[in-house]
């Protein structure tokens, strides 16, 4: 049994379920489960909170690099020394592999698309531990649900697993997919690769933006308030930030097509961002009397 393919599958029914709950009947639920699910900028603010609800610090959210950055580092160096270096999968490797996504396991992507899932992934992992750490700034009384915050620290760790479960050597696999080669690569795949550095360079610049409304030219901070962001992807969406999460995935999704597991993976990212993005589109609406009408919330000019 698959219990990863298990694990996102659960992730996804649950935010889309009560994604919706929010969405349409928020006026109708009790004040705990409305708690439960909002937080940041557009956390749950009314009268009657609900002291069962355990929030942790929002800034906690560098917890999920710090532990991303090892999972990540060590699959990095395990795909190095299987695919570079001609080295055997390490048997405890294998065995637990086999124990969280079961034993029938067979590769059908290239380790050459599977590598470079790896190395793009590295980079993300490495760039949003510089932003949460360098360049993040965190209001000191913006919180998270603790649950929140236990799925994103599994988060990074259970997608490594995902990567591997259907690889090359990891996997059953024939001979022709094991080796590493880059003449194998599609245009498709070369434009997608290009569609994830686009989308991991704008996510940091929109990053950059939003920590620069709480400092002065000096960088400085001065404010905990939101303010109404303007500039790179900002012109066009709500949250730039999160869409490009969506392209990426999407686009590791690509590179990886035959790999059932991380379909998985990207099928919860797509539906906690797009929920994210919603909320925060209709608070910015909310809050900000000169929101810019032609700004959407997924697709820019469209939705």
């Amino acid at each position: 049994m698959n219990f990863i393919l298990l694990i996102f599958s659960f992730f996804t029914t649950f935010i889309i379920f009560y994604g919706s709950l929010i969405n349409y009947f928020e006026n109708y639920l009790p004040v705990f489960f409305v708690q439960t699910f909002r937080y940041g900028k557009f956390a749950y603010n009314g009268e009657n909170a609900s002291k069962l609800c355990i929030e942790v610090p929002k800034s906690w959210f560098r917890h999920f690099y710090k532990l991303a950055i090892v999972t990540q580092t060590y699959v990095l160096f395990l795909v190095s020394s299987v695919y570079i270096f001609k080295h055997e999968v390490p048997m405890w490797v294998e065995e637990f592999l086999d124990l969280v996504c079961g034993e029938d396991r067979v590769a059908f992507n290239s380790a050459t698309k599977v590598y470079i899932s790896v190395v793009l992934l590295t980079l993300q992992v490495y760039r949003r531990y510089y932003d949460t750490h360098y360049v993040s700034i965190y209001g000191k009384s913006s919180k998270i649900n603790f649950s929140q915050y236990l799925v994103g620290v599994l988060h990074y760790p259970l997608a490594c697993m995902a990567l591997l479960c259907e690889s090359p050597k990891f996997a059953y696999s024939e001979p022709e997919l094991e080796e590493v080669n880059i003449q194998s690569l599609t245009k498709l795949d070369v434009f997608f690769i290009a569609v994830f550095l686009l989308s991991w360079y704008h996510q940091h610049v929109c990053t950059k933006i939003l920590a620069n409304l709480r400092t002065n030219k000096k960088g400085v901070i001065v404010t905990e308030e939101h303010r109404l962001p303007e500039g790179d992807w900002f012109n066009y969406l709500s949250c730039p930030h999160q869409t490009a999460e969506i392209l990426m995935y999407f686009s590791l999704c690509v590179l990886m097509k035959y790999n059932i597991t991380w379909f998985f993976v990207f099928c919860w990212v797509f539906s906690n961002q797009v929920e994210t993005i919603l909320l925060s589109h209709w608070w910015y609406q909310k809050t900000f009397d000169k929101f810019p009408k032609s700004r959407k919330a997924l697709i820019p000019f469209m939705y």
